[in-house]
């Protein structure tokens, strides 16, 4: 019973540090622009896919593929923010947010008719046959993914605790007034703000990607992460890593002591539920805003 409860645990944890990768970036975009990007599941797979056609079309190896899939998807950020947010910044939030909507669309159907409906193989560096210690089941590949989550999370607290520009961001974030104010440009955080998230797709994507099926649908993933950024608070980094790993459990948990078909409708039950009881998560103070 022990073992069962930690194996569920484990894998709760591994599976919502994927979470957290992508409620991280969606805060991120939220934050500093105000907009949801609901196009963050489809660039999360456009990622993967530039991975896969570096791979079996250009023949390169694992390690120069994620790169190029990283920086390609940084780039597709830099032309988001340049050639559609940029021009709508001045407009109603919703057609910024219904523009990421067609992005999405854009995104998922093109690569459908490019690459074909059919699903990928995403190779994996580390067995994915699982080892015994006292009755859980540990498989490397799995601990892979939990491990390159959290070291992207513990660089990424790095980057915004200890250097000056990832310092400006959180500023920009929390009070974009404030900080234009003070001579932060506005401009320049916004634009690294998409840089930064696209990337972080990427990489959710390639970590999540070779225990999964790899079809242009995979984007679907984003909507655990957009449930686990309202569970922690959409205004809270720390709360959305917090989110993603509860989510993760919740999960687990709900599909074996419930039932199998309950682990994907937790995800939905949890931000019906923090929605409708506590709208501003558990990381978040709700506050007042004149319109």
């Amino acid at each position: 019973m022990v073992e069962t409860f930690i194996q569920l645990m484990l894998g709760g944890v591994i599976a919502g540090s994927v979470y957290a990768l992508i409620a991280i970036s969606l805060v991120l975009i939220h934050n500093g622009t105000g907009v949801v990007n609901f196009a963050f599941g489809d660039q999360l797979m456009a990622g993967v896919y530039v991975l896969v056609f570096s791979q079996h079309f250009l023949g390169l190896s694992l390690a120069p593929a994620v790169a190029i899939a990283v920086v390609v998807s940084g780039l597709f950020g830099l032309a988001i923010q340049f050639l559609v947010m940029a021009p709508l910044r001045n407009r109603p939030v919703l057609i910024p947010i219904v523009a990421t909507i067609a992005i999405g669309a854009v995104l998922r159907e093109g690569i459908r008719a490019f690459m074909g409906p059919n699903a990928w193989p995403v190779p994996f560096l580390l067995s994915t046959s699982p080892y015994h210690i006292g009755g859980v089941s540990i498989v490397p590949s799995d601990l892979a993914i939990l491990g390159t989550s959290v070291i992207i999370m513990l660089c990424l607290y790095a980057f915004f605790e200890f250097t000056k520009y990832g310092q400006a961001i959180l500023a920009a974030c929390a009070n974009p007034t404030g900080a234009l104010i003070v001579g932060i440009p506005a401009g320049a955080t916004t634009t690294s703000i998409w840089i930064l998230s696209s990337m972080l797709a990427a990489i959710a994507g390639i970590v999540i990607a070779p225990l999964t099926t790899l079809t242009p649908d995979i984007g679907l993933i984003a909507i655990k992460g957009f449930a686990a950024a309202v569970l922690g608070g959409f205004a809270s980094l720390p709360g959305a890593v917090v989110g993603g790993v509860l989510l993760g459990i919740i999960e687990a948990m709900a599909g074996y002591y419930i039932s199998s078909a309950m682990k994907d409708i937790a995800s939905y039950a949890v931000l019906v539920a923090v929605i409708v009881f506590r709208p501003t998560g558990l990381f978040n103070r709700a506050s007042i805003r004149k319109v």
